[in-house]
């Protein structure tokens, strides 16, 4: 499962990740997983959830960040849910450059049962058809 908050910045993307991982982690068996840019956000993160900063490691562009996913997903058969706040942040891409990464996502998605809500920015009239379908 993939569920996008795509929209301006400012439109409380984060806030509904931040809402939706504290409470997915509080009735979780399993692992949660919350990856940004900046450590921020820790803060306001229930103290089970791994947070990740991104910058923490050599990842440039969508390819190695699904590559850094796959090692992220493989290390941990526990993990149920990963959080990912502002993917073109991130990786420095367009949405519309992202149709390979989502595949990709599709994959891990299903062979390992893990389950992903990423926030992108952008403006809401112009999504992409590939992520429309997760929004």
């Amino acid at each position: 499962m993939i569920k996008v908050f795509y929209g301006r910045k400012g439109m409380g993307k984060t806030k509904q990740m931040l809402e939706n991982a504290n409470n997915i982690v509080n009735g979780s068996n399993g692992n949660v997983v919350y990856i940004d840019d900046s450590d921020e956000l820790t803060v306001k993160l229930s103290h089970k959830i791994r947070f990740v900063n991104v910058k923490d490691y050599p990842v440039y562009g969508a390819e190695p960040f699904l590559a850094f996913i796959c090692g992220v997903a493989s290390q941990n058969y526990d993990i149920e849910t990963i959080f990912i706040d502002g993917l073109t942040y991130i990786i420095h891409q367009t949405p519309d450059s992202l149709k390979e990464f989502f595949e990709g996502l599709e994959k891990i998605s299903e062979k390992n049962n893990v389950r992903f809500y990423i926030s992108i920015n952008g403006d809401e009239n112009a999504i992409p058809d590939f992520i429309q379908k997760y929004v």
